[in-house]
């Protein structure tokens, strides 16, 4: 299972996570202890060298009796957070609508057709179509 990398987000949440308990009054030491947990975990979670599961979270809220919101306070819906690349998917996004809008009128066609050998060849057609095409790709980088 591949490691998944630390966002923004759980940086901003081991920084609330520190803010709340340090507000408490509460130990890394005594908040490990509070919810089984060594001090080092604490510790992983608060300088995000580990990702704060939600129930982890929701726990830590009850044990420091904070509402859950708590947590993400301040937070600014902003792309800044995310890891994900809005260009890219709105270039996809408007791509698979092309592509969509090309081929339903063959897939509807398709459909219609009730020659079973009929549909097989134009499978055939249609296969070997895009054999010459992947043969042009593969010599244009030769």
């Amino acid at each position: 299972m591949p490691i998944k990398k630390i966002t923004p987000i759980d940086e901003y949440l081991a920084q609330r996570l520190r803010q709340i308990r340090r507000t408490c009054g509460i130990s890394q030491d005594r908040l490990g202890e509070l919810s089984g947990l060594t001090f080092q975990q604490i510790q992983k979670y608060e300088t995000a060298k580990n990702r704060i599961p939600a129930s982890r979270l929701f726990e830590f809220s009850q044990i420091l009796q904070r509402p859950f919101s708590d947590f993400f306070s301040d937070l600014k819906s902003d792309r800044m957070y995310y890891n994900y690349d809005f260009e890219s998917e709105k270039k996809l996004q408007k791509k698979s609508v092309e592509i969509e809008k090309e081929s339903l009128p063959l897939i509807r066609a398709f459909q219609n057709i009730e020659d079973h050998q009929a549909r097989k060849n134009l499978v055939a057609i249609a296969s070997s179509l895009a054999a010459v095409k992947r043969k042009k790709v593969k010599h244009s980088y030769s």
